[in-house]
């Protein structure tokens, strides 16, 4: 494991960490296209969910249109067509396209994956009452085919729209259905987490500990070094956010051990930033400075312009 480097990315905000659902989702459509007949059908399909995959969006809409003068009614090629709109901000097109993919959806698992699909294009254009109306249809398909792994999704994005539609209450009862339904650490985990930062945002900071101090010790059990450092990096915010800068103080600590020993060296100056923060909070200006200085000159180092854009506004205030 100290063999790895861990990715010099920053901490990413709960909605894209459903980045993964897109992935499940990309294979799903993957699997399906060889039912088709034709060879070069099928080639498309798969390059098309290849070019979506890698963000060649303009790839995308060029051969799912190839693939519908082929076949004007092939499914994959609809979702495909959809899923390139939308990227590209055409969300009327791109809802007309996903609509007609439903309506050539034939059997469960693929009517799952086109309500997803639409709830996904709703809620990224912030049509949340739709989103959930979507999710919903796909949820009670999977309940009525036991599919439990596509329901734990299902639960976590209709979570995730309360919670951007600022109902946090719903968003938390939804995250709670999908723990129940986890299936294994990093499904738990990621609830947890999930759980955990909702109540941190409603201000009830002993639930907030509670669960993300589950989702530590899930990540470390079965998480990526970089699943490990984001949990490590949300307790230490957590405990900021409940004014434990004890605890908070610590929590950096560990995470800046971690990261060093595991050649994360991002997450090593986003410790230190964190510390110095909580050693202000304690009256510890000295220190402070320090370790200002000290992620100062490895966020320069690795050419980290937004760890160096956090850590000018830190000083400013000193």
């Amino acid at each position: 494991m100290k063999s790895k480097s861990m990715n010099l990315t920053p901490h990413k905000s709960f909605p894209l960490k459903l980045e993964n659902t897109f992935k499940i989702i990309s294979i799903a459509l993957l699997l399906m296209s060889f039912n088709l007949n034709a060879a070069e059908l099928s080639e498309k399909i798969a390059s098309c969910t290849q070019a979506l995959n890698q963000g060649d969006i303009n790839k995308a809409a060029t051969i799912s249109a190839d693939i519908l003068k082929s076949e004007a009614n092939n499914r994959d090629g609809l979702l495909c067509k959809g899923r390139a709109l939308g990227a590209q901000g055409n969300y009327k097109e791109a809802l007309n396209a996903f609509e007609q993919g439903v309506t050539q959806s034939k059997q469960p698992f693929e009517q799952i994956i086109a309500y997803l699909l639409i709830g996904n294009l709703h809620k990224d254009n912030k049509q949340y009452p739709s989103a959930l109306a979507s999710y919903e249809k796909s949820l009670a398909i999977c309940l009525q085919q036991n599919n439990q792994k596509y329901t734990h999704i299902n639960y976590l994005l209709i979570g995730e729209t309360y919670a951007l539609n600022n109902d946090l209450n719903a968003a938390i009862s939804n995250y709670k259905l999908s723990e129940k339904i986890a299936m294994n650490d990093n499904e738990r985990a990621d609830s947890q987490e999930r759980l955990a930062n909702t109540y941190s945002t409603l201000g009830q900071h002993d639930l907030a500990i509670e669960n993300q101090i589950r989702a530590v010790l899930l990540q470390r059990r079965s998480g990526t070094l970089d699943q490990n450092a984001n949990a490590m990096l949300e307790m230490a915010r957590i405990y900021m956010a409940a004014r434990e800068y004890q605890n908070a103080e610590r929590a950096y600590g560990k995470l800046g051990q971690f990261a060093k020993e595991n050649g994360g060296a991002y997450y090593e100056a986003k410790a230190n930033i964190g510390n110095a923060q909580a050693k202000l909070a304690l009256g510890d200006t000295a220190t402070a400075k320090t370790l200002i200085a000290d992620a100062q000159k490895t966020a320069t180092s690795i050419g980290a312009n937004d760890l160096l854009t956090e850590i000018n506004l830190l000083q400013s205030k000193l």
